[in-house]
């Protein structure tokens, strides 16, 4: 799997990913945007051109791509790659560590990052520190209340998602009850 996600690196191809191992018709609706040997980050889509943002996953969470479905085809109409918002890495970068990466850029930009342990466990929030063990997050609830403060160990993150939907409501409703723009 690891050549085929090093190769569609280049191509900016919509792709279908699977990475539920419970759920095997869940998908993501993808450009793969970079890869290294241990994570692969993309842009995400929802239906009808709707930017899901960006995320890094775990290479060894995907366990399906497909390609040039009829269903990828149909999206096509909606979904075009959009400007880059963020400066990301692109392409296939054997030792970066991606997850680094993109908790820098969220933690230097101030973004809402939506963070999984074993695709299941999810916290919202923004990043105050991390280091090689532990990731440091002020949190944000559904309704964009500040809602503590949590520590996760960094071995058990699988995800790390930022920009999307989810995201950005949160941020949103955290702005206008702070009044912060």
């Amino acid at each position: 799997m690891n050549d085929i996600i090093k190769q569609l690196c280049d191509t900016n191809e919509l792709v279908e990913i699977y990475t539920n191992p419970t759920d095997s018709d869940k998908f993501g609706v993808v450009y793969i945007v970079a890869c290294s040997d241990e994570a692969i980050l993309v842009h995400s889509f929802q239906e009808n051109d709707l930017d899901d943002g960006y995320y890094v996953d775990r290479i060894d969470s995907v366990n399906r791509i497909q390609r040039n479905t009829i269903y990828l085809n149909n999206m096509l109409q909606f979904i075009k790659p959009k400007a880059e918002k963020y400066e990301l890495p692109k392409g296939y970068w054997p030792d970066l560590d991606l997850f680094s990466a993109v908790l820098n850029l969220c933690q230097e930009k101030h973004l809402v990052v939506q963070v999984a342990v074993n695709h299941d466990y999810c916290k919202f929030g923004w990043v105050k520190s991390f280091n090689d063990d532990v990731l440091e997050m002020d949190c944000l609830d559904c309704d964009g209340m500040f809602d503590g403060t949590t520590y996760l160990r960094m071995e058990d993150i699988n995800m790390v998602g930022f920009g999307g939907v989810d995201e950005e409501r949160r941020a949103k409703l955290f702005r206008n009850r702070t009044h912060q723009k």
